[in-house]
């Protein structure tokens, strides 16, 4: 009865906040919780000794723990380096390359969708499958990388055993997969509308002028999301690592992710504290990062 004598406004409102109510729950329990215990954890001595009570520091030595990662902790300063790196590596290399199939693919040439799907299989395939491969393609004894090169070069190589070269391993076993991205492009430039490239055609434009001045100014939202899908993977990279190298030679090919899982659970002297301190810095940097690209990327509304 006191249903029945709301106003429809006043329903709309109450079937909102009823349909919505149960999403949220789940996202103040399973994201926003978690995410409050990081940042309030990073303020605190967390170790396997006190694991069931964690110590708050003191107002006076409140960020210790992120003093101690960028001062005294080697493998934390080496994987944030190695992280911006393979974001930076991502912008460049990764997205370009999508872009450029994606171009190609639009004109619809001899065995295009067979080409599409032929790019799209790595990102079908797990990143854990991709890291076991990759393994077998630089083993020293008989990989098909590892053998090519030494043919190149003359020389016995051990790829995986050079921290420069390590590097290079873990970051070509994922910068050249993007194929989702490609999609994304993909569908954006078949929604452009093909009276426009009719018009420049007229006017004398050549394949290459359209895609200039056509296609990629229309392309702004789907580049802008490209990148920060492929910017933030680069960020969060961790079984290409975990498979590949395990973090090392001598942990120079440690990423943020990689760095909080050996400090919080994968060596004998765990440290939740320092793993969630660098957790926390991981979080910001993503937020910085998704924040930059989308003001970036942003279309105004007189364009």
């Amino acid at each position: 009865m006191q249903y029945n004598k709301l106003g429809i406004k006043q329903r709309k409102s109450l079937f909102v906040t009823a349909f919505l109510a149960p999403g949220v729950i789940l996202y103040l329990l399973i994201y926003a919780y978690p995410i409050i215990n990081i940042f309030l954890t990073s303020f605190t001595n967390w170790n396997f000794k006190n694991l069931a009570h964690p110590e708050f520091i003191g107002f006076a030595h409140l960020f210790d723990n992120y003093k101690a990662l960028f001062t005294t902790d080697f493998y934390y300063v080496t994987a944030l380096k190695n992280s911006i790196k393979w974001i930076i590596l991502a912008g460049v290399i990764q997205v370009p390359f999508a872009l450029i199939v994606a171009l190609v693919l639009s004109k619809k040439l001899p065995l295009w969708k067979f080409t599409r799907n032929v790019f799209i299989i790595p990102n079908i395939i797990s990143s854990a499958a991709i890291g076991l491969i990759f393994v077998n393609m630089y083993d020293p004894a008989g990989g098909v990388i590892t053998l090519l090169l030494e043919k190149l070069t003359g020389k016995d190589l051990n790829l995986l055993a050079s921290p420069s070269s390590a590097f290079w391993c873990v970051t070509f076993a994922f910068v050249l997969f993007g194929g989702m991205i490609m999609l994304l492009m993909l569908s954006q430039i078949s929604s452009i509308s093909g009276e426009l490239y009719e018009a420049a055609s007229i006017d004398g434009a050549t394949k290459f002028q359209q895609d200039l001045k056509i296609t990629l100014p229309m392309m702004k939202s789907s580049l802008g999301t490209s990148y920060i899908l492929a910017c933030n993977y680069g960020l969060l990279i961790y079984n290409e690592i975990y498979l590949i190298t395990k973090g090392g030679p001598d942990g120079s090919t440690y990423s943020i992710g990689y760095y909080i899982y050996k400090t919080a659970m994968g060596s004998s002297k765990l440290n939740f504290a320092k793993a969630n301190t660098a957790g926390v810095i991981m979080i910001l940097l993503g937020l910085t990062l998704v924040s930059l690209l989308s003001v970036l990327f942003s279309r105004r509304v007189d364009e």
